[in-house]
């Protein structure tokens, strides 16, 4: 798994758009104190991650 962009860690929630095996992923940790709530989306070929992905970034898609 390799990641490939990612939100600033300095807030409490936190987006990764990930990739392995040729599909991608959005990873969204919320950092609690006690320990992180992981969450991962299911996989889409590559080029729609990066759609999704922009699509989060610039509030179209949530």
């Amino acid at each position: 798994m390799r990641v490939l962009a990612w939100t600033c860690d300095c807030l409490a929630m936190v987006y990764e758009l990930c990739q392995a095996g040729g599909q991608g992923f959005i990873r969204r940790t919320l950092q609690k104190e006690d320990a992180p709530e992981i969450h991962e989306t299911h996989r889409w070929p590559l080029a729609q991650a990066h759609e999704i992905w922009a699509g989060l970034l610039t509030g179209m898609t949530r």
